[in-house]
């Protein structure tokens, strides 16, 4: 049982590598801010995810348990929400895109009918 208990362990723990070293070629190698952040939110988020589950076979005693399924609670729930943050402030200012990007979907103001393009363009 305790080979089998490694073994998982020892799945998650690469596979939370795996996904933070692909996070991190895809800052270095991903033209703009965007994209960027597209691959660092994902691949932050499950990396840490997978490195906090794993981790939690490997502590004794509950009390750090419980703290590792509050850092993943917490990890699950701030990262996203940082990195939209962080791409939204970056298309309010203005930052632009890569060349063959493109927007799917803007923020759209209700009250006076036009696109939310930026700060510098009303």
């Amino acid at each position: 049982m305790l080979i089998i208990r490694d073994i998982i362990v020892v799945i998650f723990l690469f596979g939370g590598l795996f996904f933070l070293t692909v996070g991190v070629i895809g800052m270095i190698r991903l033209p703009d801010v965007y994209n960027r952040l597209h691959a660092l939110g994902k691949c932050d988020t499950l990396g840490s995810g997978l490195i906090i589950f794993g981790m939690i076979f490997l502590v004794p005693g509950m009390t750090n348990i419980v703290k590792l399924l509050l850092m993943g609670i917490l990890t699950f729930t701030i990262n996203p929400v940082i990195t939209h943050l962080i791409t939204k402030t970056a298309y309010v200012r203005g930052t632009a895109l890569a060349d063959d990007s493109f927007v799917v979907s803007t923020y759209y103001e209700e009250e006076e009918g036009e696109f939310f393009m930026g700060e510098g363009d009303k």
